[in-house]
């Protein structure tokens, strides 16, 4: 896979897969669906890939191609690291091999974490549940807009919490042929509080919100205009 990036924000582009870590480990895999999500709560943006090829006999012709091919799981470790992403190897069945194609995150059993649905091609549909015990805290929005759009599409959060600045736009469409929940989900690692909840909604509104705790759901719905 490739990363492009600017550091600008107006370009050019420059792709830092190497750099970042995930571009040696993803090489060989054909990558339909890419998701960047928070799958162990800390804060940090962690990176999905969904991989199958689309020759049902690539290895005979490429030994080192399957068809089905295992989803790969790149864990954000910081900028503290060498390479931000590094591939993880321990994933359960999300190491078992699939004809990948379209992939979306929810909560799907609402304890607060991202579960993971993958679509094959000729095959079941999987649904991954999102075991992980790190004990991190976790805020959860349902946005509903009034004057904007009720589902409030592309809506921008800032949240603020422990010294870390985190940011989400209500964007659902993701990869191929996919969509992710609604809600957002911030991992918020440590932090026991939210020092700053800010949303933009469409149309330029600016909304500050006050967070009576974490690992809760928490709906916002859109003021009345000044």
């Amino acid at each position: 896979s490739s990363l492009f990036v600017t550091l600008d924000g107006r370009g050019p582009f420059v792709d830092e897969a190497v750099l970042e870590g995930f571009g040696p480990d993803s090489r060989l895999a054909l990558t339909f669906a890419v998701l960047f999500f928070d799958a162990d709560l800390d804060g940090r943006l962690d990176l999905f890939q969904a991989n199958g090829h689309l020759e049902n006999e690539i290895n005979r012709v490429h030994p080192s191609q399957t068809f089905a091919q295992p989803a790969q799981l790149f864990w954000n470790c910081g900028e503290t690291c060498p390479r931000r992403f590094r591939l993880l190897d321990t994933t359960a069945d999300l190491g078992e091999p699939l004809v990948g194609r379209g992939a979306a995150y929810a909560d799907i059993d609402g304890d607060g974490d991202l579960d993971l649905a993958i679509v094959q091609n000729g095959g079941r549909a999987a649904l991954l549940r999102n075991d992980q015990q790190t004990g991190h805290h976790w805020l959860r929005l349902e946005l509903v807009g009034t004057s904007a759009n009720r589902d409030a599409l592309g809506a921008e959060v800032t949240l603020r919490a422990g010294g870390v600045t985190q940011y989400r736009c209500v964007h659902p469409s993701r990869g191929y042929l996919s969509q992710v929940e609604l809600p957002l989900t911030f991992g918020l690692g440590t932090a026991a509080a939210v020092d700053e909840l800010t949303v933009t909604w469409p149309g330029g509104q600016v909304q500050r919100v006050a967070v009576p705790g974490v690992d809760r759901v928490l709906r916002v719905v859109q003021e009345a205009a000044p």
